[in-house]
């Protein structure tokens, strides 16, 4: 199980990478609007969880005789996400933290001007502030990196959920003639 769990995991992990440069690059270079940003983003992080599918898949098949429960696909799945919401929260901290340090003010920057042509004064005060502090955290390092850790793990507890679901198939027992 290590091996599946390993292999499967660095794939995922490897390709999270390779997705988070493509995707930098992209919107680098074309400059799209920020909520399209948002969704190339999110899509970046969901496509290597992928991976979880078939590093459980492969288990099944090859290594537990073609069946597994859902409690074990489900332990199979679990450990797999560890390893691309590591490696994404590592890459994720180092662009936020050297590459591209403005990035958390820009999309405060950009909050702003919208609640700004949606809230009344009083309320823009009160998101105002709220955005701030919110600010203070995302410039945390720390917060940053175990912060995508949690995101990326709690997109990969879904996605191991329903990898389980259909991938679970009971050993057919055969029944002796005699």
């Amino acid at each position: 199980m290590k091996k599946v769990i390993l292999r499967y995991g660095a794939y995922a992990g490897v390709f999270e990478f390779i997705t988070f440069v493509i995707t930098w690059l992209i919107i680098d270079i074309t400059n799209v609007e920020h909520t399209l940003q948002g969704a190339i983003g999110l899509v970046t992080i969901l496509v290597p969880l992928i991976f979880v599918y078939f590093g459980i898949r492969y288990y099944r098949d090859q290594v537990n005789n073609n069946s597994i429960t859902f409690l074990k696909a489900l332990q199979v799945g679990l450990l797999i996400v560890l390893i691309p919401s590591v490696s994404f929260a590592i890459i994720e901290t180092v662009y936020v933290s050297y590459i591209n340090p403005k990035f958390y003010q820009n999309i405060a920057a950009y909050d702003i001007a919208q609640y700004r042509k949606a809230l009344s004064p009083a309320q823009f005060a009160a998101k105002l502030s709220e955005i701030k502090q919110q600010m203070v955290i995302n410039n945390n390092p720390v917060y940053n990196f175990f912060g995508m850790i949690l995101y990326i793990g709690v997109l990969g507890v879904i996605v191991t959920l329903l990898s389980s679901v259909l991938l679970m198939r009971k050993v057919k027992k055969e029944t002796i003639n005699q």
